[in-house]
């Protein structure tokens, strides 16, 4: 129930982000005051956002992704490293949608001329992607944190019971009569090998030999203890396991 709650409550985050991610796209074209038909190419524009975002409008286009708010669009035409057009166009976004703003630029006015500097004009700044990446990355990291923890809550409640590939074990009661080459298969190889380890080991080293796991190991040694062919010993922290010579 509980992980049904919080994939809901991301999901609502995750399209409470979308439409501030999204909130406004400003595009339009650029031209000079001498020819209102051909769009003016290499021309930088620039807006004051939180982060600036610029663009070389390579083909005389430009958009920008905005939040709602005011801001100074700057539109700047260099030839041959000296300013020859510019212009500012001030906007107001109050709402999410799509705005054409066209902006037409003039001579400059000012007493000195503006220089470029060495910048390579067909290398576009793509910060106007910046702000959609950043929510494509918190919508990313919400999704997968959601599925961790619903995984995890699904995990803690079906846990997995390991599978016991061995059958249950239990220890026969000795009989009268029995002899060592009447024990079960798995207590005389059991047997054989403590004589061939020279008739006394230690529990450890003896299930060291053995594929069985422990709990069958000491099983099985009890049984061969009740049947009166071994003695087990206990010394310290481990048990040592004597073959009874019977003759």
């Amino acid at each position: 129930m509980h992980s049904k709650k919080l994939l809901f409550i991301t999901i609502l985050l995750i399209f409470g982000l979308i439409p501030g991610a999204l909130a406004a796209t400003v595009h339009g074209t650029v031209y000079s005051w001498s020819d209102f038909e051909k769009p003016l190419k290499n021309v930088i524009v620039e807006v004051n956002s939180t982060p600036s975002q610029s663009k070389v409008a390579t083909d005389g286009t430009y958009s920008f992704d905005l939040q709602p708010g005011s801001y100074l669009v700057t539109a700047k035409y260099y030839r041959s490293n000296v300013l020859e057009y510019s212009a500012e166009e001030e906007i107001l976004i109050d709402s999410g949608g799509d705005f054409t703003i066209d902006i037409l630029l003039f001579p400059p006015t000012g007493m000195e001329d503006e220089f470029l500097g060495d910048i390579n004009l067909t290398d576009v700044d793509l910060n106007n992607e910046t702000k959609l990446g950043s929510y494509l990355v918190v919508m990313g990291l919400l999704l997968f944190l959601t599925m961790a923890v619903w995984y995890w809550h699904s995990k803690k409640k079906s846990p997995i019971k390991a599978a016991v590939n061995e059958a249950p074990m239990h220890v026969s009661t000795p009989e009268p009569g029995i002899t060592g080459s009447e024990l079960p298969a798995d207590l005389r190889e059991l047997l054989g090998l403590i004589h061939s380890m020279g008739g006394r080991v230690n529990q450890k080293e003896l299930r060291k030999k053995l594929t069985c796991s422990e709990a069958k190991v000491s099983l099985m040694i009890t049984d061969l203890e009740n049947r009166g062919l071994v003695t087990k010993i206990k010394k310290g922290r481990a048990n040592v396991i004597i073959a009874v010579d019977k003759k």
